[in-house]
């Protein structure tokens, strides 16, 4: 009776087991196909949650105090036959640089409205002088470069009557102003004491007067705090996350007479929306380049493991309008540039400046042939930012253009004998990041973009595979189990004849015994 008990334990015990193993395996294929479906989705709406720009997150503090130093390099165009260019020669130019600056970037004044839908702050710049970047090359270095503000004083009396630009060609020899001079690099990138600048302030009306006492191209940039930004934090749509509402109070430019021309779209180029596509294009916009500038895909990069998207401005950005008709409402007055070329007068105080891009890259013909001394090349002269699409983190940025300068024959002006019509080019420059090097940020990024899908690419063979192999070998047991065991032996009742000596013939108990009889022969 006990082994009977014993026996049926045993069975009990094993199909328990069996039943546990097969719900196990059948949970883990179930597992393996929720992970083969849904954590994808689950992952990248967990890293979704992380992107807007909320007070204390990693990413919001990441964004207000960059981990990565932007490089501001410089390069200038020295002429180098001055005499020869007023006596008709082609300007000879030789490029020096470049004169390296390490930037630090930080938001202040960084505050959350809009029940944390909008962010405010401002951007302040520190730059320093990288002596061991910049090679041999000093900031006390000396190049000769037209005399900028002379042409900006012309430029604004080119209209005024003969009385007038006679007076201006006076005082021009009064104050002694040359077509070229020679200028050190710090003054001509941070700003001096020019007499011409000075001059204007004093005589110009409130409401044209220049915003700095002194002329350099990056003057009052250093250790300076931006306008007001106002961007959205991405709380209600993440593909809003740092997108521009509006700069110092103003949606919209007022520079152009079109409202396309005029609008304000994208983001700082600090960040951008996460999810990028190859067929969309994206827009960084600031107010030094008078308009929203468009990116377009080019070309897939690899950074640091990571696949990223290269967005560059379209071939024809700066094209006439017969190029692209977009530009005709960058054209001042109709009065539209060669191709290559963009007039950022009506928004750099009447400055007589276009933009290009480095080299005179992708521009009219000719403009580079009426100069010497220089050689476009996409790979050097190309604006390009590569963008990692998941994130919408810039993974490189290099933000190039050049200066140039408007020079206008005028024969009334006797100091600009010589001078001809002519696009000059004075300096170019690249800003940003060559690459990402801040290991902590690399490995963040890295193990948002690989392990998430590493973690699936194992998770879900290996619960499916177990899972089977459970379920099959499960069922395997019981069907043996049921169908296919050996009968158990029959069981007698014990009694104590059984326990008697058995003699030949019978039993018997030593005393007597039972005979069986015998058979009759």
């Amino acid at each position: 009776m006990l082994k009977q008990m014993e026996g049926k334990g045993k069975k009990v015990s094993s199909l328990a087991c069996a039943g546990f193993s097969f719900l196990t395996g059948f949970l883990l294929i179930i597992g393996g196909i929720l992970v083969l479906l849904l954590f994808r989705s689950f992952v990248h709406n967990l890293i979704m949650s992380k992107i807007p720009l909320q007070p204390g997150s990693q990413v919001t503090e990441a964004w207000i105090n960059p981990p990565v130093r932007p490089l501001l390099q410089l390069y200038f165009f020295n002429t180098t036959n001055p005499a020869g260019f007023l006596r008709g020669e082609k300007p000879r130019l030789v490029e020096v640089g470049p004169y390296v600056y390490e930037e630090e970037w930080q938001k202040v004044n960084v505050s959350w409205e809009g029940e944390g839908h909008r962010v405010k702050y401002r951007l302040k710049k520190v730059f320093r002088y990288r002596q061991d970047l910049s090679g041999e090359l000093k900031e006390s270095d000396r190049l000769t470069l037209p005399n900028v503000p002379m042409f900006a004083s012309v430029n604004q009396m080119k209209n005024a009557g003969r009385l007038v630009q006679s007076a201006l060609s006076s005082m021009l020899e009064i104050l002694k102003q040359e077509v070229f001079n020679s200028t050190s690099v710090r003054d001509i990138i941070w700003g001096y004491d020019h007499p011409l600048i000075k001059l204007g302030n004093d005589v110009l009306p409130k409401e044209k007067k220049l915003p700095f006492d002194k002329f350099g191209f990056f003057v009052n940039k250093n250790n300076s705090v931006s306008g007001i930004w106002e961007t959205m934090t991405g709380v209600d749509d993440v593909r809003n996350v740092a997108k521009v509402i509006s700069f110092d109070g103003e949606t919209m430019l007022d520079f152009w007479g079109d409202d396309e021309c005029n609008s304000i779209k994208g983001t700082d180029g600090s960040l951008f929306h996460p999810g990028v596509q190859q067929n969309e294009t994206l827009y960084i916009f600031n107010k030094d380049l008078c308009q929203s500038l468009p990116l377009v895909f080019q070309e897939e990069v690899v950074h640091h493991g990571m696949d990223t998207f290269r967005f560059v401005p379209p071939a024809n950005l700066f094209g006439t309008p017969q190029e692209n008709p977009r530009n005709r409402c960058f054209c001042p007055n109709s009065q539209c540039p060669k191709s290559g070329l963009f007039n950022v007068s009506a928004c750099q105080f009447g400055s007589p400046i276009m933009l290009s891009w480095p080299h005179f890259f992708q521009a009219d013909p000719l403009l580079l042939d009426a100069v010497e001394g220089l050689h476009p090349s996409k790979k050097k002269h190309q604006f390009q930012i590569d963008i990692l699409p998941k994130m919408g983190v810039g993974m490189r940025a290099a933000v190039k253009s050049q200066i140039n300068l408007v020079m206008k024959q005028m024969d009334t002006v006797r100091k600009l004998k010589g001078v001809r019509d002519i696009i000059y080019p004075i300096l170019w420059f690249t800003d940003g990041v060559e690459d990402l090097g801040d290991k902590d940020t690399i490995s963040l990024l890295q193990t948002a973009i690989h392990t998430p899908e590493m973690a699936r690419s194992v998770m879900y063979p290996t619960m499916l595979v177990v899972g089977i192999l459970m379920v099959l070998t499960t069922m395997a047991f019981i069907i043996r189990k049921l169908f296919f065991s050996s009968p158990s032996p029959s069981i007698h009742p014990v009694t104590e004849l059984d326990n008697l000596p058995r003699s030949k013939a019978g039993y018997g108990n030593g005393a007597f015994s039972y005979e069986h009889p015998k058979s009759m022969t």
